[in-house]
């Protein structure tokens, strides 16, 4: 079966976005940037790093403070289960989800990655 490599930044009741990067040290810093303009303001970006937590790029982390954007780093399947509690809570926030490890996805991930967007399109309603 053909997979996908996919990373994905999740704007909580907008939708999601096509994040270019294979992990947190590749995030591009501008990229912060959208996300400083989003209103409501976004308090903080959570992201699932894959499997081991990572820290950012020295600029990433500058541009995060530059935007006064708050970072919250996890694996990304405690990201996962964090990003719904928020939701809950309905906390201005934005994540970035890098798969688990970086081969392409599987079928059943693929079908897993569909529930979860669906589940994020029926909170939104």
């Amino acid at each position: 079966s053909s997979g996908i490599n996919a990373e994905y930044g999740v704007l909580p009741y907008m939708g999601f976005l096509h994040w270019k990067c294979n992990d947190i040290k590749s995030a591009p810093p501008d990229s912060l940037f959208l996300l400083s303009r989003i209103f409501p303001k976004v308090e903080f970006l959570l992201v699932g790093c894959g499997e081991v937590l990572q820290p950012p790029s020295r600029d990433f982390h500058k541009a995060s403070k530059e935007y006064n954007i708050g970072l919250q780093f996890e694996s990304t399947q405690q990201a996962i289960q964090t990003y719904g509690v928020l939701l809950e809570d309905q906390r201005n926030f934005a994540a970035l989800l890098i798969p688990a490890s970086n081969k392409a996805l599987s079928d059943d991930e693929k079908v897993q990655l569909q529930k979860f967007k669906m589940n994020v399109k029926a909170l939104k309603s």
